[in-house]
């Protein structure tokens, strides 16, 4: 997962430019990496299928809650000691929000405006919004696989047809309801899970599809960069304020695909060698709390000058401490709980 790995820069364009393409980038990867299977011999029967999804839930949110319960502790002890009173019970009760991951639809129905250009009067959980969608899909994707399980169990065909068929489905109508509610109601469109589920659906079918691709050292070597470059020009080109989550996340979702698809060139100047370096791998297993991490201190900082925003000064150095932060909480939080358990 978490996206979920994604932001920011400080002034409010770019800030939002981040946002919606590493949320995009997100669903990409973890609908990519389902990380449970349909059916296999020992789950002949209904109860071991339904073990083999509970183990699924288990796991997924065993590894997500602890660091993110963390860092929403930390972010109420800075709530209830620098924050304005006024503030203090709305955002505790979108602190609760996060960790039930609901804390899109707590936005969606207090009609945030994502896109304020006083960032100082923002919550300090807001970006929780793409890991409670995360955490949904999470939930709903077992059930497709089971749908697949019943289907292989009741006609011992591939499971394949029945997953490309579901994850088509779920392509196809949550984009068409994302382009119209756009349109119509960008605001809440922004936050609300039936428009962004296509996100993830492209990121399943793109798995399904990967075993059956050939993709030659030429190829890989171009989709890769071509991947990287474009995703870029993301936050650069395009008005994100106006546009996501409609059809235009296609660019940000299909950059990712390219990266993906391109794998392993082989080659000494491909991307995936540049992905492969020491510091970028890192940065990779941090990611994670670099996503939790980054908005509180910018939100906290923010409050405490009594700024509407960062200037670059600032900005920079924000951006290198929630980077220090999440390499430390990653050391000596994160994988050390991982060991344990």
């Amino acid at each position: 997962m978490p996206s979920a790995p994604k932001r920011s820069s400080h002034d409010p364009g770019s800030s939002a430019a981040g946002s919606v393409t590493g949320a995009a980038v997100a669903s990409a990867d973890d609908g990519a990496h389902p990380r449970i299977g349909p059916a296999t011999p020992q789950d002949a029967r209904p109860a071991d299928a339904a073990a083999r999804v509970a183990r699924y839930w288990l796991h997924t949110f065993k590894r997500l809650l602890p660091l993110a319960t963390l860092t929403i502790l930390l972010t109420l002890a800075a709530l209830w000691a620098f924050f304005p009173t006024m503030q203090i019970a709305q955002f505790r009760s979108q602190g609760v929000a996060s960790v039930m991951y609901v804390e899109n639809w707590a936005l969606a129905a207090e009609q945030v405006d994502y896109y304020a250009a006083d960032h100082s009067t923002e919550s300090p959980f807001q970006h929780f919004w793409s890991l409670s969608v995360q955490g949904q899909v999470f939930l709903v994707w077992p059930l497709i696989f089971a749908l697949a399980w019943w289907w292989r169990r009741r006609t011992a065909r591939s499971c394949v047809p029945v997953l490309a068929g579901c994850f088509g489905l779920v392509f196809a109508t949550p984009l068409a309801f994302s382009v119209v509610t756009t349109v119509s109601r960008q605001g809440f469109a922004y936050f609300d899970t039936c428009a962004r589920l296509w996100e993830f659906a492209l990121g399943s079918l793109l798995a399904l599809a990967v075993p059956y691709l050939r993709v030659g050292r030429g190829l890989g070597l171009l989709l890769g960069w071509v991947g990287f470059v474009s995703m870029v020009l993301v936050g650069i080109l395009v008005d994100v304020q106006g546009a996501f989550p409609g059809w235009i996340a296609l660019w940000s979702l299909l950059s990712a695909a390219a990266i993906i698809v391109a794998g392993q060139s082989g080659s000494s100047i491909g991307f995936d060698r540049f992905l492969s370096w020491g510091p970028i791998v890192r940065l990779g297993d941090a990611a994670y709390a670099l996503y939790l991490v980054h908005w509180p201190l910018l939100i906290t900082y923010l409050v405490l000058r009594d700024r509407p925003d960062a200037g670059a000064l600032a900005g920079t150095a924000l951006v290198l401490a929630s980077i220090a932060l999440a390499l430390l909480l990653t050391r000596w939080f994160e994988e050390p709980l991982k060991r344990w358990s």
